[in-house]
C-alpha cells in the first residue's frame, strides 16, 4: 500500500521519522536531541520499546514556535496594527 493511500486512510497516523532525520531538521546534531530529551526540553517524542522517533508534524511545530521576529520589524508591524 502506499503513502498516500495510508495517510488518506488515517489522517491522524503520524509520520515517524529516528533522531538523526529529526536532528538533521532541527539543525541539531543527535547529541542536542538526546541532551533534550534528558533534560525535558526540545520537541516531544515517542519511545516505543526502546527506540526513539519523533514525529514530524510535532517537529514542525516546535520549529513554528521557536521561530522569533526581529525586534525592529515586530515594531513596525504593531505600529501598521494600531493605525
Amino acid at each position: 500500500m502506499s503513502n498516500d493511500r495510508r495517510n488518506a486512510q488515517s489522517p491522524d497516523m503520524p509520520q515517524l521519522v529516528d533522531t538523526r532525520k529529526a536532528a538533521e531538521m532541527l539543525g541539531r546534531s543527535t547529541a542536542t536531541l538526546k541532551r533534550w530529551r534528558h533534560e525535558g526540553v526540545g520537541p516531544n517524542w515517542i519511545e516505543i520499546e526502546g527506540r526513539v522517533s519523533y514525529d514530524v508534524a510535532v517537529l514542525l511545530e516546535f520549529i513554528r514556535k521557536s521561530t522569533r521576529v526581529a525586534s525592529v520589524r515586530a515594531a513596525m508591524e504593531e505600529t501598521r496594527e494600531a493605525v
